[in-house]
């Protein structure tokens, strides 16, 4: 399984893919993590680890972190793609802004992408669903979840919108321990102590059975 996270605003991108690393990493705790960079690049620790298990665990969950910074990465790193999201394990990309190569390839193999760019730079308008969001969230389909929720920040549909249908589902389905949740989330958001949006996405990674 391959997801992609690139573009110009690095900070974000970083952000949100160590966020879905980390919730990964508590969901499956008896999966092996391993980081791979531009300066430990091999390929051969990359084919390793497409169809290979952990000595004390059935999984692993592998982070490609910018790694076409270097000369050989780049070049092979387009070929890779389709084996990562063939392969029984995760595997989460990492990069700045692609060349045409590489973003076709993303495009091409991918499960899901997110890209990430300056507010004022990117403007989608892309029409969705956002009931399905609330549908998989009550249903404790996380990824479901979290993908649709991706399409609704990218299209840009504010946070503040999606977070207040996820309290009135969680209000619906008389789950007050979760309505809570995102009711603290929410203010805390407001006066700065959380970044509104990456809380949230976190929030729906975990709502895992």
């Amino acid at each position: 399984m391959l997801y992609v996270f690139y573009g110009t605003d690095i900070k974000t991108a970083v952000g949100k893919a160590h966020t879905l690393v980390d919730s990964l990493r508590a969901k499956r705790p008896d999966a092996a993590f391993a980081k791979i960079e531009a300066d430990s690049w091999d390929e051969s620790v990359i084919q390793g680890h497409l169809g290979g298990q952990g000595l004390f665990s059935s999984k692993y969950i592998v982070l490609v972190d910018r790694v076409t910074e270097n000369t050989d990465a780049k070049e092979a790193l387009p070929d890779l793609l389709a084996a990562m999201q063939e392969s029984p394990n995760i595997f989460i990309v990492l990069e700045g802004k692609p060349n045409a190569e590489l973003k076709r390839a993303f495009e091409k193999n991918a499960e899901k992408i997110v890209e990430c760019e300056p507010k004022a730079v990117v403007e989608k308008k892309e029409e969705f669903n956002i009931f399905a969001l609330t549908s998989a969230f009550a249903s404790r389909d996380a990824f479901k979840a979290w993908k649709i929720y991706r399409e609704a920040i990218d299209a840009g549909t504010a946070v503040e919108n999606i977070l207040g249908l996820l309290f009135w589902k969680a209000k619906s389905i008389a789950d007050k321990v979760l309505a809570r949740e995102l009711m603290v989330l929410y203010h805390e958001g407001h006066r700065g102590r959380r970044d509104l949006e990456l809380a949230t996405e976190q929030c729906i990674l975990n709502c895992a059975k």
